[in-house]
């Protein structure tokens, strides 16, 4: 889940030909071995060749650069409860309906895991989520509020639960693979507000739970969050979660820009008893 090429690539196969619903019959023609030699390079005691793998990216329309990252990245939008991806995966029934995050989301807290308390730890996660491992190596899945609801409370649970915790988990998890869909074009930005106008834009790479709206507000720019209808369905807004949710929020967007622009900003939250799952922040310019 790092940079570093220290991910192994049976588990990518098994995601990208989940994601197609393929079995592994189809693939093994389309790459021109048996059957028993693709189950053999999905458990990492086959490598395919470079033809072979040329032809399974191909055939199931993976990026080049998947070979580089470990991650499947299309650079695709999000598409509420879209029938057309997630279905080849073990997926609890608790998190099958609303799917409007994209596994992106989850990527950092994923990354937070394996950089700072190492694989097993990572492993015991996903243990508790009851889903195909492999799911989370494909930003196109989708999953729901629920599971980052779920995903918050385990790192509450576990210790990240105050804010230099949560900063540490957004410096290290969103790193270059989550932020790699921005190009080079948004180092043409000049300003924070035109940063968090892109972000907003940019929104439906990530998740369609919250809509993002920027407006001035004297010298500062405010960025704010808004739920969507469906997330009425979610009643599980304890404190704990509202707290967590909103530094989390707070410190994606100094990363952000820190990222972008290379400066630090202060971010201020406004704060209600009335917002729940809705937030507000206030930007230096």
């Amino acid at each position: 889940m790092t940079n570093t090429q220290s991910f192994t690539i049976g588990p990518i196969m098994k995601a990208a030909r989940k994601f197609k619903k393929f079995n592994q019959a189809d693939v093994a023609k389309a790459i021109g071995c048996s059957q028993s030699a693709l189950s053999k390079m999905e458990h990492n005691l086959l490598i395919p060749s470079a033809p072979q793998w040329f032809l399974f990216s191909r055939f199931t329309a993976i990026p080049p650069e998947t070979l580089e990252t470990g991650i499947i990245d299309r650079h695709s939008l999000v598409k509420f409860n879209s029938d057309e991806v997630s279905l080849g995966f073990k997926i609890p029934k608790r998190y099958r309906s609303h799917r409007a995050e994209k596994v992106r989301e989850i990527y950092p807290f994923l990354t937070y895991l394996k950089t700072t308390r190492g694989e097993a730890a990572y492993n015991e996660f996903i243990k508790t989520t009851d889903i195909d491992p492999e799911f989370f190596l494909d930003f196109d899945n989708l999953i729901n509020f629920q599971f980052f609801a779920d995903t918050a409370a385990y790192f509450i649970v576990n210790g990240v639960n105050t804010p230099e915790k949560i900063e540490e988990l957004v410096n290290v998890g969103q790193d270059q693979i989550y932020w790699n869909h921005y190009g080079v074009e948004w180092k043409r930005l000049t300003n924070t507000k035109e940063v968090l106008l892109q972000f907003v834009n940019e929104q439906l790479f990530f998740q369609s739970d919250f809509q993002l709206q920027v407006e001035s507000n004297g010298d500062k720019v405010v960025l704010n969050y808004l739920p969507e209808y469906h997330l009425k369905q979610f009643k599980d807004q304890s404190p704990e979660l509202i707290t967590f949710l909103n530094h989390y929020r707070m410190f994606s967007i100094k990363n952000l820009i820190r990222r972008v622009l290379g400066k630090e900003i202060e971010v201020e939250l406004h704060e209600s008893p009335e917002q729940g799952l809705a937030g507000k922040f206030l930007i230096a310019g």
